[in-house]
């Protein structure tokens, strides 16, 4: 079989239809993916900047998630705090209430006493979350990186906030039943210094939920720009690249002419030297 000869003008047109074709893959690609680099022989250095941005997005995305299941604990913990601030009014207010009362009132009142004073126990250990007991009895402190660079942590500290770890003593035992009206003040003097302690370790805690939102809302700040710095290293400007199609389509029409014009034109020149030799 003889070797297909192509003529100069034949071949510029078929390299060009060619050139048009790989460019309009190209092209095809970065229009469905959205991006200008999807492999490192897109563009190296774009690649390899890209893809550091995008782990790291990553790495933040890990930290974001632990920071958010530190600020649920920490939360979870403030709600028990408040419950048990809550729980402590009621116990000065039951103590106070007897005051000057008959034997009958204040043995009823000890004993609303009692069963108040074993719901804060109960409030405290209950208010964990994720298996972290920040105010029960004995309390959790709970560690958290925050910073992917620096390697930074913050530690919410917890604090012990059972009946007993407040200093609330119980009204027949360390109250003497309310029998007297000073029985009474030493009640209502340890649940003031409980009160004190609840509200010093709610103000503690709070200050870490604080920093956690801050932090929290830092990388996801960072993690946007870092987001968008990978976007514009590789991503693809789509108007721009459905602009580049169009033209490649028109080339293609262009180069397709040509090719069309130049065999016909060699064909009728070689019929003429045909003929001119018979």
């Amino acid at each position: 079989m003889a070797d297909v000869t192509l003529t100069k003008g034949v071949r510029a047109n078929l390299l060009q239809l060619q050139r048009n074709e790989a460019l309009r893959l190209q092209v095809a690609d970065r229009l469905t993916t959205g991006r200008r680099v999807n492999r490192v022989a897109d563009d190296p250095q774009d690649f390899y900047a890209g893809r550091a941005a995008a782990n790291r997005v990553g790495d933040l995305f890990d930290l974001k998630s632990g920071i958010n299941q530190a600020l649920s604990s920490a939360e979870t913990a403030s709600v028990g705090l408040r419950a048990v601030e809550d729980m402590t009014r009621q116990l000065h207010g039951i103590a106070m209430a007897a005051k000057g009362g008959t034997a009958e009132q204040r043995q009823a009142a000890a004993e609303q006493f009692e069963r108040t004073r074993s719901q804060i126990s109960n409030l405290a250990a209950d208010a964990s979350y994720g298996g972290v007991h920040l105010i029960d009895d004995p309390a959790d402190d709970q560690t958290t990186p925050v910073g992917d660079l620096s390697g930074a942590e913050i530690t919410v500290k917890g604090g012990a906030s059972s009946s007993e770890a407040l200093g609330i003593g119980t009204a027949g035992g360390d109250y003497n039943g309310f029998a007297t009206d000073a029985d009474i003040d030493a009640a209502l003097a340890d649940l003031a210094g409980a009160t004190r302690q609840v509200r010093s370790t709610s103000q503690r805690v709070g200050s870490d939920i604080a920093a956690l939102t801050t932090r929290r809302q830092f990388t996801q700040d960072i993690s946007n720009t870092l987001q968008a710095a990978e976007d514009k290293l590789t991503g693809a400007d789509l108007n721009e690249e459905a602009a580049r199609m169009m033209a490649l389509q028109l080339q293609d029409r262009f180069a397709t002419a040509g090719l069309r014009f130049t065999v016909r034109t060699e064909s009728l020149v070689a019929d003429l030297l045909g003929s001119g030799r018979s």
